[in-house]
């Protein structure tokens, strides 16, 4: 039992890229197909839904990514606009603070408003 357990660990191990994808031809008269052409046949949609489904199961396990400036902030001073991205809501609207003193000479006496998205 432990034999088989570790043969199946290390098969699931095996990445998905190791072998390259198994293409299926679509089947026109199965009429026709000997008993010996229609298992094999058998035998290569099971490979290949086997390999879909291990790449399913590597894209799935993956976590995505955020992009490192998935926050964008907009301030408004009397009539310009000023746009800070960042990681976070934090780093994006304290940018767009930074962007709106700086184009009014470092101060930012009417840089108050901001609004946020994802």
């Amino acid at each position: 039992m432990k034999i088989l357990m570790a043969l199946i660990f290390v098969f699931i191990s095996i990445p998905a890229q190791a072998e390259p994808i198994f293409r299926i031809e679509i089947g026109k008269d199965y009429k026709s197909y000997s008993q010996s052409d229609l298992q094999r046949r058998v035998w290569e949609l099971e490979r290949a839904v086997w390999q879909l489904q291990r790449r399913v199961f590597d894209l799935e396990s993956k976590k995505p990514e955020a992009p490192s400036d998935s926050w964008v902030c907009k301030v408004t001073a009397m009539g310009n606009t000023y746009i800070g991205t960042g990681g976070s809501k934090a780093v994006a609207k304290a940018n767009a603070f930074e962007s709106c003193k700086a184009a009014r000479g470092g101060h930012g006496f009417f840089c108050t408003e901001s609004d946020c998205e994802r």
